[in-house]
């Protein structure tokens, strides 16, 4: 039996794969967007009509993506809260992808070895590690998962003009756009190959993506809500001028390929530069000199060479969402965004590859993939722990405050308040403005007993951007001083920010002591719809029970608090209910 070659390649894809990325099976979630989307996510916690209700009609970290929320159900009602089983999926996902593109290539170059070189670099170069090691950011591999099997599918329809080809196209484009609105440019990228293949552009084309475009239009829709109601809307008006921002995207554009080609200094954070007298860095305004140049060597030379044509478009027209035209986050780049452009330079880096007239030229990119692997294995083990995250991104960018305060909740998670404490003091000496570092902080005061400084800490961060976190501490520092109304008002304010199963708990205690019994129980009711796990919001229904000499009713929200993991309800099980 003769086997064909492409399954030895196959099998070459999956070991690499698995030497790099198999030691990051044992990394830990991180609080960098893990534990909103997965840990703490209510709606993933069953498969029920009401769960997926949740998925399908809320933001998740500012995205729309109820797919990649239903495969995280999926996983946890299968494996339970297991990291492995999540890190292990976007192992599978990130070599399917691998394999996915190994067989696109295929169709635009006539050598396999050339193919496999390409995808090789796809799978093993450093910038991908984050789309991989990061369980946050399964949506970029899901999404890129459906985007290039339409991408197939679409150049299935091309060859044997069979529309049942093309209905698979437009609902595989549809569960990539379900799994995050980054695959809104589709439509697009579909008619940069029908100009690769045609060479010319046609009404027709267009008229026939109109389906693709009402839904493209929908979620970008949809993301810009996501992102506004999130606050990941920037307004860098404040900070950087319409002039200044021109050479941010610039320098944004020239980041990835410069990065694909030398990359060093990598971050998981790259922050936006400091102005030194109202200058950026020089290395800005050079940037768009560099794409002028760029743009005249293609114009002159390239312009008429198909593949190089379709290979830039696939790249521009996939990194332009994220080149800060409009600002959000609090990054000017970042490597998980170059995870689906790259199949664009590939393709431009195949054009001038497939040139070189001697087929042994593959030994020329052995020692290039093994130092490219090299670097993944060591950027996978970075994703650890937070601790092992933020310290690697202090080690490029000293100065990133982010850093600091998230390096402080990773410390108050090991019980080290000194220490932590001295990250949030840090932070707040780099960023003066930096309202989450005076939250946290402001609790550790609270901690300690010190409520003056504590509230002056919450009232700084909530003067500096009202969110929902420095209410919540807020109003807890309320509660113990017992001022209930106060207290209230801020659970209220929280809440409207971000509706938590804490936020309803606390608000329901308040009311509690207030003797409002009827708005208590409404609250309660609440929490445990947000969160059938939260343990305290049970712990409270017994209280308001055994309040109402209810106590089979107490008993049963006592023990089954307790089973959450609730202390005190243990506690209150065994003298109510013994």
């Amino acid at each position: 039996m003769k086997w064909d070659k492409s399954v030895f390649y196959w099998l070459a894809i999956a070991v690499i794969a698995c030497v790099i990325y198999l030691p990051g099976i044992n990394n830990s979630f991180t609080f960098l967007d893990d534990h909103v989307q997965v840990v703490e996510n209510p709606f993933i916690k069953s498969l029920d009509f009401q769960s997926l209700k949740g998925m399908f009609s809320n933001f998740f970290v500012g995205m729309y993506q109820p797919v990649t929320t239903l495969i995280y159900a999926v996983t946890l009602s299968t494996f339970g809260l297991n990291p492995e089983a999540f890190h292990l999926l976007s192992l599978l996902v990130h070599v399917t992808n691998c394999l996915i593109v190994f067989k696109i290539l295929q169709h635009f170059f006539t050598t396999k070895k050339l193919s496999l070189i390409l995808t090789l670099l796809f799978l093993v170069h450093p910038m991908q590690v984050e789309s991989v090691a990061w369980v946050s950011a399964f949506s970029n591999l899901l999404f890129s998962f459906f985007f290039l099997t339409a991408f197939w599918t679409y150049i299935k329809y091309k060859k044997e003009n069979n529309t049942k080809y093309l209905a698979l196209c437009f609902s595989l484009f549809l569960l990539s756009c379900l799994s995050k609105s980054a695959a809104v440019v589709f439509p697009i990228i579909l008619l940069a190959y029908d100009y690769y293949l045609s060479n010319k552009f046609d009404i027709k084309f267009v008229l026939q993506k109109i389906p693709f475009l009402a839904i493209s239009i929908l979620f970008g829709l949809i993301t810009i809500l996501g992102r506004e109601t999130a606050g990941h809307l920037s307004d860098l008006n404040e900070t950087f001028s319409a002039f200044d921002r021109v050479f941010l995207v610039s320098h944004s554009f020239l980041f990835y390929p410069i990065k694909l080609l030398i990359p060093f200094r990598l971050s998981a954070f790259y922050p936006y530069p400091i102005l030194t007298n109202g200058s950026l860095p020089i290395l800005y305004y050079i940037s768009p000199i560099v794409i002028i140049g760029l743009l005249t060597t293609f114009f002159l030379f390239l312009r008429k060479k198909r593949l190089i044509v379709f290979g830039v478009a696939w790249f521009v027209i996939t990194i332009a969402l994220v080149l800060q035209f409009v600002p959000f986050g609090n990054q000017i780049t970042t490597d998980r965004y170059i995870y689906l452009p790259l199949f664009g330079l590939l393709v431009i880096i195949g054009f001038f590859l497939q040139k070189l007239k001697n087929p042994k030229f593959i030994l020329l990119f052995i020692i290039p993939l093994f130092l490219l692997s090299m670097l993944s294995f060591q950027r996978v083990h970075i994703w650890e722990n937070d601790e092992t995250l933020w310290q690697s991104v202090l080690e490029t960018h000293p100065t990133v405050s982010q850093a600091y305060n998230n390096l402080g909740s990773y410390a108050l998670k090991q019980n080290e308040n000194n220490k932590a404490f001295d990250y949030f003091h840090h932070a707040i000496e780099i960023q003066p403005n930096y309202a989450d570092a005076y939250s946290n902080r402001g609790n550790l005061f609270a901690q300690a007993g010190n409520s003056e400084a504590a509230m002056k800490d919450f009232n700084k961060a909530i003067q500096l951007k009202p969110h929902a976190d420095a209410y919540f501490n807020r109003a807890n520092e309320y509660s113990k001083l017992n001022q209930l109304n106060e207290a209230i008002l801020d659970y209220s304010a929280s809440i409207k920010l971000q509706p938590r199963a804490d936020s309803y708990t606390n608000r329901a205690f308040s009311y509690l002591k207030l003797r409002k019994i009827e708005l208590a129980r409404k609250d309660v009711k609440i929490a445990q719809e947000l969160n059938s796990s939260y343990g305290r919001a049970y712990f409270l229904e017994g209280i308001l029970e055994q309040q109402e000499d209810n106590k089979a009713a107490a008993c049963a929200a006592f023990l089954k608090a307790a089973k959450l993991g609730e202390i005190n309800a243990k506690d209150a099980y065994s003298k109510t209910c013994r």
